[in-house]
């Protein structure tokens, strides 16, 4: 997922980009103009990384800092 995410927000030409990942948490920082897209890509591309018999539920969150999104 971490490298779908990153290549796809490359290939849209955003200017958020991918600056930490943890366990099983991506950390993007993003310009307020492109979070709904972004949230979007993250979500599509997380919950999509590999085809499993049950579903990937991701859950997003927003903050200025990683604390603060939780």
């Amino acid at each position: 997922a971490m490298i779908a995410v990153h290549e796809a927000l490359k290939s849209r030409k955003l200017r958020s980009h991918l600056i930490l990942q943890v366990h099983d948490e991506l950390i993007v920082e993003t310009h307020r103009e492109e979070l709904e897209e972004v949230k979007k890509l993250l979500k599509d591309c997380m919950e999509n990384a590999v085809k499993l018999a049950v579903p990937i539920s991701v859950d997003l969150g927003v903050g200025e800092s990683w604390y603060d999104s939780k």
